[in-house]
């Protein structure tokens, strides 16, 4: 999922800025798939190691307080990672992937081994194919980026209403819709970095874009087969 303004930091990007090298292609490919691979060795550990006493804490905790506080981190974290240097960045996309770490603790209450690796599986295969589509037909993906948006707001807006008026009733729908959106996102997002000059700050932002992409996938992808289960 694009940061900020995609638009005008996909324009930015597709040039070198000052003080900035350009790596070879397979070092910024390597970059991007070593930052996924962190942020979900991150989320992994905080599962397996603390997901029991996270679940405790945030049970604990106010909610309003637990979700200003989560949301101020994500937030902190997009700020670093488009504004800083590749450092900087880092940090950022560290600072996003911890919190959502604890968000996934609270999703995976409850929910067998079996469907966790089940959706592991399809992520994997539709993240791989998403991207392979950004590289196929970059020109396609690229012209979605406002589209997307708006989609993603209105399902956002429209979950809610589910949620709060209906008690729940039509949230499933909203799922799907969800999870088709964050496919199409990896496929934008990675048509970006397709574009992008090759450097590591850009590959570590890029990173960050598409490892949001990848868990709201996830996540979708997790309660739609929960779902399943349970009929």
């Amino acid at each position: 999922m694009a940061l900020g303004n995609s638009q005008m930091i996909l324009a930015e990007r597709q040039y070198l800025r000052e003080g900035e090298v350009e790596i070879s292609e397979r070092a910024f490919n390597l970059i991007i798939g070593a930052m996924l691979l962190w942020g979900f060795l991150l989320n992994f550990a905080t599962v397996a190691l603390f997901g029991d006493k996270v679940v405790q804490l945030v049970s604990n905790m106010n909610p309003i307080i637990f979700l200003i506080a989560y949301f101020a981190l994500v937030l902190v974290g997009n700020l670093m990672v488009s504004k800083g240097g590749a450092l900087v960045s880092f940090l950022g996309y560290t600072l996003i992937a911890a919190p959502i770490g604890m968000v996934l603790c609270l999703c995976l209450r409850g929910v067998p081994t079996s469907v966790i690796k089940e959706a592991v599986l399809i992520t994997a295969i539709v993240s791989l194919s998403f991207m392979i589509a950004g590289t196929l037909w970059p020109g396609f993906f690229l012209k979605l980026g406002r589209v997307l948006f708006f989609s993603l707001l209105f399902t956002i807006v429209g979950s809610l209403i589910c949620a709060l008026l209906f008690r729940g009733r039509g949230y499933r729908v909203y799922e799907w819709i969800g999870a088709g959106i964050f496919s199409l996102y990896i496929g934008y997002d990675w048509a970006r970095a397709n574009t992008c000059a090759r450097t590591v700050d850009n590959a570590i932002d890029l990173s960050a874009s598409l490892y949001l992409d990848i868990i709201n996938l996830f996540i979708r992808i997790v309660s739609i087969l929960n779902d399943s289960r349970n009929k």
